[in-house]
């Protein structure tokens, strides 16, 4: 009793408890149909074994008759007067017929026979011979060869078994003769329903309900592969399954069915009705997110219960939801405020770099000291680049464009990049890549983002004077690319979570390792884009680490990849008229300078409304606009510049600090035939300039 006052009405454990019955009322049908389904197999077993013995009789009584042919044959060719016959040709007749009388059947099955002298010609037959012109010649050749055999020939009545004897005589024992024989394999069919097939006949599919068997033969047919092949189809109507009684049973669990199955249908839409309303909301919420609706509180205790919980979580969620989203905005604004804060003066550093390297190519220590400060800007531009990619990778916005790209040389212009880094470490660098080319489908940039970011990552954390490995190798149809080095190594807790974001080892005081803990992570997010894998090994402190990433080989690559830009500062085919707006004075001032480097007429101004003076005053090829002007956005001064008659054909190219994904939207929107992002390099600049130019004409 104590345990039936548990179940109360309004409870679930009542209604589990019907619906234990109800399933097990189930379990005992499915039982029945199993015993079912056992009787029928073994009914179906017993009719094979049937088969498989009338098949076998039938094959017997064929290999029966061959054998007493075959001795028959054997005994009247052994016969030593029918040798002496052939030797006295005056009586050969005589001799023979009486053996000609008696081979007229074997077991009831006509046969032809034949006697000739050793030159195959015939001498006297049983009066059913009919021997055609291709049989005679087999029946000479035996003859040549001297040795007792059969073979199946395709007569007008179908496929013909003909044998020889030979007739030896007994003083020379060499062939005076032979005895020809021959049966039509039609009238050695048991029955009907069977068919003879041998070795070498042309291939006939055999019917759905039918079996094969060899057939055994004497010496002389063994090398025919006679094979008996019945048609068992009849035994299915008359050893069929007894329908009539099996579908008394099967009514009878149908039936049974019918009744569990609206007993359970019923009971499980009194038990689940709460549920399903309660399933209803969630899927609701999974559809159209967290919302003001929440969960009705109806049904059994213990759904109310869950209905509550449901709402006090939701409530919960929807105010931290709220926070996020507050959080998340301000995050994206300044990390986009601070890459175009930061961009802003890295774009005169970097100009002004490459027009040291151009002015004063035959310095050696110019030229050292500016390719010095255009690593530090794209190490700088890089860690912008991080920065921004943080926002896409938690928001799944990283894409790819990908193209045919040769890892090999991915992994060389990764090590030329991070070289400087580990020279200035005395780190010994080992590369060993493989011998052929191997071609991935992917995105070039990023797939060298992926071999800098692990290098940067070993030489990092790998002490002064330590040692690097770098291995690219093909296998089981992957490119393997590997990254070993002797460092500090990696804590076994740190193992799990080295590929989440702002993950770092444990730093020095003077964190000479520098970076903010997004490498890692978006190596892992990229080569997962790439349909690819990454992994972490290390044997704990100390001990070096081992990062292996695993990329799908590209199938039928066609073997060339594609070939990497220069660095130089390409000549333009012509000089172009060239107005740059830009507040930055330095950035403006250097990005001219490298304009006319390259033979291009410029004129800089650092307002719009300058920019708009200027415009009215002269024409421009092209215009180079920065979006963050102080007086007017780059955006609303390209619309501006348009409405002049003077550019209605100039070419707006938009050069800006800020590179997300809306900003090139709205500068196509706001008619830029390109965008650039600062620091803009000096090759990247003209061959733009000469692009927009070429699909202007």
């Amino acid at each position: 009793m104590t345990m039936w006052s548990t179940l109360r009405p309004g409870s679930l454990t009542r209604r589990f408890a019907i619906a234990a019955a109800v399933l097990t009322a189930a379990a005992v049908l499915l039982v029945a149909a199993a015993s079912f389904w056992l009787v029928n197999r073994q009914h179906a077993a017993a009719v094979a074994v049937l088969q498989q013995r009338e098949t076998a009789y039938n094959a017997n009584m064929v290999g029966s008759t061959l054998a007493t042919l075959a001795s028959r044959m054997t005994d009247v060719a052994n016969s030593p007067i029918l040798a002496t016959a052939l030797v006295d040709s005056a009586g050969r007749e005589t001799y023979l017929t009486p053996f000609l009388g008696s081979l007229r059947q074997i077991n009831g099955i006509p046969v032809q026979v034949l006697f000739t002298d050793f030159e195959g010609k015939p001498i006297a037959g049983n009066g059913q011979e009919r021997f055609d012109a291709p049989q005679m010649d087999w029946l000479r050749a035996q003859i040549d060869r001297g040795r007792d055999t059969a073979a199946i020939f395709d007569g007008p009545q179908g496929a013909e078994l003909v044998g020889v004897s030979l007739l030896r005589y007994s003083r020379t024992n060499t062939p005076e003769g032979a005895l020809a024989y021959k049966i039509g394999l039609g009238d050695l069919r048991p029955v009907p329903a069977s068919v003879l097939t041998w070795t070498g006949q042309a291939r006939v599919a055999p019917k759905a309900h039918s079996l094969e068997m060899p057939v055994k033969v004497p010496g002389e047919f063994a090398h025919l592969g006679l094979k008996l092949r019945l048609d068992v189809s009849a035994f299915d109507d008359d050893l069929g399954t007894p329908w009539s009684q099996y579908s008394l049973i099967v009514a009878t669990a149908a039936a049974l069915a019918l009744v569990v199955f609206l007993l359970g249908s019923r009971l499980s839409l009194n038990l689940t009705r709460d549920l399903r309303r309660l399933g209803q909301f969630a899927a609701r919420l999974g559809e159209e997110g967290i919302s003001e609706r929440r969960a009705e509180l109806a049904g059994s205790s213990e759904t109310v219960t869950l209905a509550r919980s449901i709402n006090r979580m939701l409530d919960h969620l929807q105010r931290q939801q709220a926070d996020l989203q507050r959080e998340h905005q301000r995050k994206d604004e300044f990390l986009a405020m601070l890459a175009h804060e930061l961009r802003n003066p890295l774009a005169p550093i970097s100009s002004a770099a490459q027009l040291l390297r151009v002015l004063f190519a035959n310095e050696p220590r110019i030229k050292q000291t500016s390719e010095v400060i255009s690593r530090q800007v794209a190490h700088m531009t890089h860690l912008v680049d991080d920065l921004l990619d943080v926002s896409r990778v938690t928001r799944g916005l990283v894409t790819i464009n990908k193209t045919q790209v040769e890892l090999g040389a991915v992994v060389r212009e990764a090590v030329e990049q991070i070289m400087p880094a580990v020279e200035g470490r005395h780190h010994h660098l080992a590369l060993e890549i493989a011998p052929q080319p191997l071609f991935v489908s992917g995105d070039r940039i990023r797939l060298i983002q992926v071999a800098v970011n692990l290098l940067n990552n070993s030489a990092k954390y790998t002490p002064d004077g330590g040692a690097l490995q770098v291995s690219l190798q093909e296998q089981e149809g992957q490119a393997v690319l590997q990254v070993r080095d002797n460092g500090i190594g990696i804590g076994v807790e740190l193992l799990p979570v080295v590929f989440d974001l702002f993950t770092q080892a444990e730093r020095t005081p003077d964190r000479a390792q520098g970076g903010l803990g997004l490498g890692l992570a978006l190596v892992k997010k990229l080569v997962e884009l790439h349909e690819g894998s990454v992994e972490a090994q290390s044997e704990g402190q100390g001990k070096g680490s081992v990062f292996t990433v695993r990329l799908p080989l590209l199938a039928g690559a066609d073997g060339m990849a594609p070939a990497a830009r220069a660095a130089s500062v390409p000549v333009p085919a012509a000089a172009r008229r060239i107005l740059v707006v830009d507040d930055n004075v330095d950035a403006a001032a250097t990005l001219g300078m490298l304009l006319e480097t390259a033979g291009h007429s410029v004129r800089v101004e650092h307002s719009a409304q300058a920019a708009l003076a200027a415009a009215a005053q002269d024409e421009f090829d092209v215009v180079l606009l920065d979006i963050g002007l102080p007086d007017m956005s780059g955006h609303e001064l390209a619309r501006a510049l348009r409405n002049l008659p003077c550019c209605g054909d100039s070419v707006l190219v938009a050069v800006s600090g800020y590179g997300q994904a809306q900003d090139r939207r709205m500068s196509e929107e706001a008619g830029f035939a390109a965008h650039l992002v600062k620091p803009v390099a000096a090759d990247e600049l003209i061959e733009t300039i000469a692009r927009v130019q070429t699909v202007r004409i």
